[in-house]
């Protein structure tokens, strides 16, 4: 066996393996923390954005599609519920101050979800998009489990849900915060409340590296959104249809 023949055997090995996918998104994502730290935490290189390209380009290089890759990233994928689940730690140690806050979090979770989904809903709309794109537009300001499971009982596309929750959630973590500070806004509760309603969970792990509290509220407005769009919306679109 020729040395070149060895590499390639080496090579389909390591793409073959049932658990390639969670060790390119592992090494990715690693990667994404350290170019994260090197530049002074850049909100424009945050793990989740290096990550996700770093993964598009191994793919391209490998000549892998993404069905391939996702068949071996299935573990991770099975994680993401108990790893959302796992953002109520902060939601705990803050229980005292969520208390007090509870009402007025709750009706700004249900305005402010509202409103920024029937502004995209409308933009969409009007540039012509189609009606399984409108539909998984709908759950763009949800975490990805509950955006992939809500939108397939409504009729929209599960895989183009995710990619929206993803881009809300990036966008949302390299503007946010700068939008926050040049508005002035320094109260804890008010930022995470923005970051965890229009980011989600990345806009939630961006609020903890600032402060527990802030995590805490961003968890709060996060989970919440989450919970009122997973039994509101099917209904909403049902009682639309007729």
């Amino acid at each position: 066996m020729t040395k070149s023949s060895m590499s390639s055997f080496a090579l389909d090995s390591i793409i073959n393996n049932p658990l390639f996918g969670v060790f390119l998104t592992l090494l990715a994502f690693k990667f994404g923390q350290w170019c994260y730290k090197k530049t002074n935490r850049n909100p424009f290189l945050q793990p989740m954005i290096v990550g996700l390209f770093s993964v598009f380009l191994a793919l391209l290089a490998f000549g892998l599609s993404f069905d391939q890759y996702f068949a071996t990233a299935q573990p991770l994928h099975l994680m993401l519920g108990p790893v959302t689940v796992a953002l109520a730690v902060p939601l705990y140690e803050n229980v005292q101050r969520i208390r007090a806050m509870l009402t007025p979090v709750l009706i700004t979770v249900l305005l402010a979800s509202t409103i920024t989904v029937s502004i995209t809903i409308g933009i969409a709309w009007l540039m012509g998009a189609g009606q399984s794109t409108l539909l998984s537009l709908l759950t763009k300001s949800i975490t990805t489990p509950i955006a992939m499971a809500v939108s397939t009982e409504i009729g929209g596309i599960p895989s183009l849900a995710a990619v929206f929750v993803i881009y809300t959630g990036i966008i949302g973590v390299i503007v946010g915060p700068s939008i926050l500070d040049k508005l002035r806004i320094s109260d804890k509760r008010i930022r995470g409340i923005t970051m965890g309603i229009s980011a989600h969970a990345i806009g939630t792990a961006r609020a903890i590296e600032e402060d527990r509290e802030t995590g805490a509220f961003s968890a709060l407005a996060m989970g919440m959104t989450g919970f009122i769009t997973a039994f509101a919306l099917p209904l909403i679109v049902l009682w639309s249809s007729y």
